[in-house]
């Protein structure tokens, strides 16, 4: 399959309705969520406003064992997004844009 986007950064999870694989592509003021199986259109568009998109990680959210996205952008906030459902930011963090994923030691999810 081949995905035809200009990407400043990705990601990767996995849905956890489906079990499919899918990739997050930062590019420009959006992330777009793609198939890479089948190809084709974005599953799911999120919009992050006049900023860049340019770091982006995925997490569990310890609460629900959703998969969240962080997106660092570059006006040095951090917008922590469901890469399932799209919407608006479920948090935005004032952090200087960066991202960094550390693994539990002990159970080494991230």
């Amino acid at each position: 399959c081949r995905i035809e986007v200009r990407a400043e950064s990705l990601a990767t999870f996995v849905d956890p309705a489906t079990g499919e694989p899918r990739v997050a592509c930062g590019d420009g003021r959006r992330v777009s969520i793609y198939d890479p199986i089948a190809g084709g259109a974005a599953l799911v568009m999120i919009d992050i406003g006049r900023n860049s998109a340019h770091a982006l990680a995925v997490f569990k959210d310890p609460a629900t064992g959703e998969p969240r996205l962080a997106c660092g952008s570059d006006d040095g906030k951090v917008r922590i997004v469901d890469p399932v459902a799209g919407g608006e930011a479920l948090l935005v963090i004032d952090g200087g844009g960066q991202l960094a994923v550390f693994k539990d030691p002990a159970t080494g999810a991230p």
